[in-house]
């Protein structure tokens, strides 16, 4: 019987025209991932780092989208280390080293602090939780990430020895004096830190001076601020050198003194009336107005407290109307009510002006004399109500008046600047009327 044999196997020649797809293939495969890696920069390879714990307090401090928490340590959490690095003056190098996560952990712990959540250094749910209820209760959009407005409000510095897009700590530390030195903000914010206390005094310098009101002090603000430093200096005979430090101080108190003025170093508004400086584009100082014929306000001689002359001068002024578009005595042609306010204020002797009033809740702060809690606020003559949902902007702060008297029934009565474009006299409900969210005491009232 015939053997059977498994039948033959013919092989057949390799296809030459897919070998060659193929090795074309994994060379443009090859040569992607090369520009991939030329184009977005070498991702770290290893981390001892929770990719988890860095993502989800990037995105807590608005640095990475929610979408961005993925576990992934790749080109979107690089950017946004290097976005948060930026920010605190570290090296921007998109490597989240023991520095930058001791930094990002100790300002989530910042923000957990101030929303009343265990301070653990994870935004995790239960801080994003804790965030929303302290935006709700602030006037904040409630979506627990403590972006920039929230960190303010907070009193957390987001940005770190920066000017607010460029600068060293010690060139922050210049625009600072000079700030404090024309008296938008206190000694004691000469810190280094661009934060909300800085940039909320650049907008005052700014909106004083005619400038793009940005808050960031690029080269035409810095260069408007040393310009006038500089005339005060030159006024009270001291070397123009454009820094308000120790020796412009110095010689500021001695023209104060010889002058009959506070003597506190501070170029404020009747120091540079004084010196003929005008501290407002367009304004002739304290008691002027805007160019443009404004006419001079009158105001009887003041006597007693300090709570006592802001009274006084704000009554004075009963009547007062606008003319044009929202031109006024107190300010520049612009809406005025925070300008009669701070100006009531500074016949006082305080040295303070603002045009937006939302400043007057950081002064508060500042000067330890901020109540929120409206129904316990025990308000005083010469104190300044505050009108809207908060601090932040135009659009959530709208209003402020001097308050004249408590009606001891829930109401203040009020002297307004710009209320039916004069200066009247107003009832106010201190809860459960037109809502206020703050009251603001002058500082040694």
């Amino acid at each position: 019987m015939p053997s059977l044999s498994s039948p033959s196997r013919t092989t057949r020649p390799p296809d030459r025209a897919a070998v060659s797809a193929r090795r074309l293939m994994a060379m443009l495969l090859t040569l992607a991932a090369a520009l991939t890696a030329l184009l977005t920069g070498p991702v770290p390879a290893a981390h001892a780092v929770d990719t988890g714990l860095l993502q989800r307090g990037l995105s807590g401090l608005s640095y990475l989208p929610r979408s961005g928490v993925d576990g992934a340590y790749g080109p979107q959490t690089q950017d946004s280390v290097r976005h948060f690095q930026r920010d605190n003056g570290l090296e921007a190098d998109g490597d989240a080293g023991p520095k930058t996560m001791a930094a990002l952990l100790a300002k989530v712990k910042l923000v957990q602090s101030a929303a009343g959540t265990p301070a653990d250094g994870d935004y995790g749910t239960n801080t994003l939780g804790a965030v929303r209820t302290y935006q709700s209760r602030h006037g904040l959009e409630a979506d627990g990430i403590a972006g920039p407005r929230t960190m303010g409000e907070m009193n957390i510095d987001r940005i770190v020895s920066s000017g607010q897009g460029g600068g060293t700590d010690s060139e922050t530390k210049l625009l600072q004096r000079n700030l404090a030195g024309l008296g938008y903000l206190p000694l004691s914010g000469v810190d280094g830190a661009y934060g909300p206390r800085t940039k909320n005094a650049v907008l005052s310098f700014q909106s004083d001076n005619d400038l793009d009101v940005d808050g960031i002090a690029g080269p035409q603000t810095k260069g408007a601020l040393s310009a006038k430093v500089q005339r005060v200096q030159s006024a009270a005979g001291t070397p123009a050198d454009g820094d308000y430090g120790p020796n412009t101080l110095g010689a500021v108190r001695t023209y104060q003194s010889g002058h009959g003025l506070e003597v506190d170093g501070i170029a404020g508004p009747r120091t540079m009336a004084a010196m003929g400086i005008a501290r407002e584009i367009g304004s002739t100082g304290p008691g002027g107005g805007p160019s443009g014929g404004s006419p001079t306000v009158p105001v009887p001689p003041l006597s007693g407290s300090v709570r006592d002359k802001i009274i006084q001068a704000a009554r004075s002024q009963l009547g007062q109307e606008e003319w044009g578009n929202n031109c006024n005595p107190y300010g520049r042609c612009e809406a005025w009510c925070a300008h009669f306010a701070s100006w009531a204020w500074q016949q006082a002797g305080i040295n303070y002006h603002t045009a937006f009033s939302g400043d007057f809740y950081y002064y508060g702060r500042d000067h330890g004399t901020l109540r929120t809690d409206l129904r316990n606020a025990a308000p005083k003559p010469g104190d300044v109500i505050l009108f809207g949902t908060g601090p932040s902007s135009t659009s959530t702060s709208v209003h402020v008046g001097v308050i004249e008297r408590d009606n001891g029934d829930g109401t203040v009565t009020t002297i307004e600047g710009n209320h039916n474009d004069r200066v009247e006299r107003v009832t106010r409900r201190l809860v459960g009327g037109w809502p206020a969210y703050a009251i603001v005491s002058p500082s040694g009232g």
